[in-house]
């Protein structure tokens, strides 16, 4: 598996797979979202003692949690949990990125790398559920071919993974990944892959 990392002319940042003792990083990332950005990240207004708990219920009950760390901080972040019952497997993606870095490509990347990390688990479905207003998010998950609807209240994206074959759905990965890197590279980032 490739690790992906982004390079600043100041200092170097990387996207990976958050180990456990990231939780700290992590939570402290939620807690730096702002309002809005909190708003946007839970279809609602949230306190610091609720992002408190759901940063360690995300590491305690399995979710997969994918950041950009720069500077020894989490700065962005897709989180990847399985939706329990669901009649196909099934899995549920989420984004937060902070104000400073928003529209530099990051959300893009990480929505790459959740994306082929479901596949990768053998999930047939990707679900991404918004409120109706966050433009961004609907943008983002329409670049990677979910179909939105609206659905008790909120806008739900969702990426049918079971008819893709693997070629094909690498390819189309693989293609997504470049727009990426030309976006960061147009705000002044380098991106470079490096094999693990």
């Amino acid at each position: 598996m490739a690790n992906h990392s982004v390079t600043s002319k100041r200092q170097p940042a990387r996207i990976r797979q958050l180990r456990p003792s990231d939780l700290p990083r992590y939570r402290d990332h939620l807690l730096r979202l702002d309002p809005a950005t909190r708003h946007d990240r839970f279809n609602g207004y949230v306190n610091d003692a609720f992002l408190i708990a759901y940063a360690e219920r995300c590491f305690k009950e399995g979710a997969t949690v994918i950041g950009l760390i720069h500077d020894g901080r989490v700065l962005g972040a897709a989180e990847l949990h399985e939706i329990a019952n669901a009649s196909v497997a099934t899995g549920e993606a989420a984004f937060s990125v902070e104000p400073e870095v928003q529209g530099q490509g990051i959300g893009s990347q990480l929505f790459q790398r959740v994306l082929a990390h479901a596949y990768s688990l053998g999930y047939e479905q990707l679900v991404i559920t918004t409120h109706s207003n966050n433009e961004a998010m609907k943008k983002l998950a329409r670049k990677f071919n979910a179909r939105l609807r609206f659905e008790d209240g909120e806008t739900v994206g969702r990426i049918d993974l079971s008819d893709t074959d693997s070629t094909g759905f690498i390819d189309a990965l693989i293609a997504g990944a470049k727009a990426s890197i030309m976006s960061l590279r147009t705000n002044g980032i380098e991106f470079r892959a490096h094999a693990a």
